[in-house]
């Protein structure tokens, strides 16, 4: 497989989980291993753009307080550059469910590419 094939695995499992954790009505902030790369937000193409800048992410899974304060409850751990399908290292058991559609699509890719 190309890297650019891998890359494109990559992406599609990490947007799947995105759409996944904002349809449960999450925001997802975005530490890239150094930094919060991008602070608790709900657009997609944002979440998407703070992602892959390094070797791995974490996605936050944040809900808001009655205060208005974001409250971190759950996280999806991503390392990049191994086999594409396998993007995903581990998460919050909390999101199993909620991750459900993405975890059917790397067993699909890994299928068809593994």
């Amino acid at each position: 497989m190309s890297m650019g094939e891998r890359q494109n695995i990559e992406r599609q499992i990490a947007r799947s989980a995105v759409n996944a954790l904002i349809k449960a009505g999450y925001s997802v902030a975005v530490f890239d291993g150094e930094e919060i790369a991008l602070e608790a937000a709900r657009d997609i193409g944002a979440i998407m753009d703070a992602m892959f800048s390094t070797d791995e992410d974490c996605l936050f899974a944040m809900i808001t307080m009655k205060d208005g304060k974001k409250k971190r409850v759950g996280w999806v751990s991503f390392v990049y550059g191994n086999a594409g399908y396998d993007v995903i290292s581990d998460y919050t058991t909390n999101l199993e469910t909620v991750l459900a559609d993405t975890t059917a699509l790397t067993e699909r890719l890994e299928m068809q590419r593994g």
